[in-house]
C-alpha cells in the first residue's frame, strides 16, 4: 500500500507562452500552392511510385493527403494507393513527392517563426511542426496575448507561403503539443489554448489514451493491465506505484497526465548513445536472392559511409527484413530482425560481409518488400584497430580506399562512383541517390556534389 501521494504545485511549475505550430497536411499543401489550388478544398494526395496499373497499385505509398482528400476517401496521411477508389476519381490530383521542395519550404516557414522568437526559443520538432516560445516577445508586438500572437503568426505564414497552420498554446511544450493534437485541429480558427487550470476539462478528458503524447498501443495495453483506462485514471494512480511497475516511464507518464513538463526549448540535450541506419520500402516485391543481396550490399555501404562521415565506428550491426504484403513465413512472422556484435569498424567491406552473413543465416526464400540496415554501439575514434588474422597492409589499404571513395562522392555526387553490382537487375542505389528522405527530391536527381559539378561546367563553359 502506497500511503504517500506526490502533489504537484502548479505555482512552482514553469509557466510560459509556448506555441506548437503545425503546417496543415504539409506536403499536400505545398503541392496545392505550387499548382495554384486551395490547400483545404482540393482533393490531392502525395504518392510515391504512383501507377495506373492495377497490378502495381500496391507499391504506391501515400505520404500526405489534403483535408478534402481525407474526408472524401477516408484515408490518412500514411496509406497505400490501394486504399483509394480505382480507377482514380476524376477530381483527385496525384502528386509525386518533391522532397527538396518541401525542405526548402520548411526552412522558409521556420524563418518566419524566427521573426517572433530568437534561436534559443525556437525548436524544429519535425518537417511540419515547430515549437516557439514567445514569452516576453509580445512586448515587441504591442503587448499582444499568446492567442493574438498565434493569429499573427498564422496570418504571416499564410500570406507569405499560402500554407495554413494549426497552433496549440500551453504553459509548457507538453500542454502546447496536447492542445495542438487534440483541440486546435478541430477549431474553426485552428488554435487551442490549454493551461494548468484547464487540465481537468482538457487533458483528463482526452478520449483515447493513444492520443496522449508518449502513449502508443503497447503502452496503453500495459496501463490497461494495471487498471488504467483513461488519462484521468493515470493522473489519479499513485505516482510511486506507477514508478515501481513501469520504472522511469511510469513516473514520467504520471507527471505528464498532470500537465507537468519542465523542459525548456533552449536546453541542449546530450545524447548518450547513437545509432546510424538506413531503411527503405522497395519499389516491388523482391523474390530473387541475388537481387536482395545487391540491395543489402548497397545499404551496408551507405551506412558505412555515414559512419565514416560521423567519425564513428560500430560494434553492433543489425538487419531488418519485412516480407511482402500478406506474406507470412512458417513461424507466423511478417519479417525478422537480427543483430550481431562485431569488432569496432566503419569499413564498407566488413559491414557488407556481416550483413550478408546475417541474411544468409535467416533468409529462407521469403518475398521481401522492406529492408533496414543499422549500426549501433558507436564509438568515436580515428584509430584503426587491426585484425591479427588479416594482412595489416590490406586493412590499411582498405581504409584508404573507403576514404578516397567518400571524397570523390562528396565532390562529384554519389553516381560519380558506384559499385558494379548497382548496375545489375535489382540495384537501387543509383535510383535512390536522387531521393531525399527515401522519396523523390524533385530536382532531376542532382545531389549537392552533382549540382556543384553542373555549376562548374556552366561557369567554365
Amino acid at each position: 500500500m502506497y500511503e504517500t501521494e506526490l502533489i504537484f504545485d502548479y505555482a512552482k511549475e514553469p509557466s510560459r507562452d509556448i506555441l506548437c505550430i503545425d503546417c496543415k497536411s504539409f506536403y499536400a499543401s505545398v503541392e496545392c500552392v505550387r499548382r495554384g489550388l486551395h490547400p483545404l478544398e482540393t482533393k490531392l494526395v502525395v504518392m510515391s511510385y504512383p501507377s495506373a496499373d492495377p497490378k502495381e497499385r500496391g507499391s504506391g505509398l501515400i505520404l500526405a493527403s489534403s483535408p478534402a482528400a481525407k474526408k472524401a476517401y477516408g484515408i490518412s496521411n500514411i496509406s497505400r494507393a490501394r486504399d483509394l477508389p480505382f480507377p482514380y476519381p476524376p477530381g483527385l490530383v496525384i502528386a509525386a513527392p518533391q522532397m527538396r521542395l518541401y525542405m526548402q519550404k520548411n526552412t522558409e516557414i521556420n524563418n518566419i517563426y524566427k521573426k517572433y522568437a530568437d534561436e534559443a526559443n525556437h525548436h524544429v520538432y519535425s518537417v511540419d511542426e515547430s515549437f516557439v516560445d514567445i514569452t516576453g516577445a509580445q512586448k515587441l508586438f504591442g503587448k499582444k496575448s499568446a492567442y493574438e500572437m498565434a493569429k499573427l503568426i498564422q496570418a504571416d505564414v499564410l500570406q507569405t507561403t499560402g500554407i495554413y497552420t494549426t497552433i496549440g498554446i500551453g504553459d509548457n511544450p507538453l500542454l502546447a503539443k496536447l492542445a495542438l493534437d487534440n483541440a486546435a485541429k478541430h477549431q474553426p480558427d485552428m488554435i487551442a489554448e490549454w493551461r494548468y487550470p484547464d487540465i481537468p476539462e482538457t487533458v483528463w478528458k482526452i478520449p483515447d489514451m493513444t492520443d496522449f503524447w508518449g502513449i502508443g498501443k503497447r503502452t496503453k495495453l500495459r496501463l490497461n493491465r494495471l487498471g488504467i483506462f483513461s488519462i484521468y485514471d493515470l493522473a489519479h494512480t499513485n505516482y510511486y506505484y506507477l514508478k515501481s511497475q513501469l520504472g522511469v516511464m511510469g513516473a514520467q507518464l504520471n507527471a505528464h497526465s498532470w500537465g507537468i513538463d519542465r523542459s525548456f526549448l533552449g536546453e541542449k540535450v546530450k545524447v548518450s548513445s547513437k545509432s546510424i541506419g538506413n531503411s527503405q520500402v522497395l519499389n516491388k516485391d523482391y523474390v530473387v536472392r541475388s537481387e536482395i543481396e545487391i540491395v543489402l550490399i548497397e545499404m551496408a555501404d551507405q551506412v558505412a559511409t555515414r559512419l565514416r562521415k560521423s567519425g564513428a565506428k560500430t560494434q553492433l550491426v543489425s538487419l531488418s527484413i519485412g516480407y511482402s504484403i500478406n506474406y507470412i513465413d512458417q513461424l507466423g512472422r511478417t519479417g525478422f530482425h537480427q543483430q550481431l556484435k562485431i569488432p569496432p569498424t566503419n569499413a564498407s567491406s566488413e559491414l557488407v560481409a556481416h550483413i550478408l552473413m546475417i541474411f544468409d543465416q535467416h533468409y529462407k526464400d521469403q518475398s521481401i518488400r522492406n529492408v533496414g540496415v543499422g549500426a549501433g554501439n558507436l564509438i568515436y575514434t580515428d584509430f584503426l584497430q587491426l585484425d591479427l588474422f588479416q594482412d595489416p597492409d590490406e586493412q590499411v589499404n582498405e581504409q584508404k580506399k573507403d576514404l578516397i571513395v567518400d571524397s570523390i562522392r562528396k565532390k562529384y555526387g554519389f553516381r560519380s562512383l558506384v559499385r558494379a553490382v548497382s548496375l545489375l537487375e535489382g540495384g537501387r542505389a543509383i535510383a535512390r541517390s536522387s531521393l531525399v528522405g527515401g522519396h523523390a527530391g524533385g530536382m532531376a536527381g542532382l545531389e549537392e556534389g552533382e549540382e556543384n559539378a553542373e555549376r562548374t561546367k556552366k561557369k567554365d563553359g
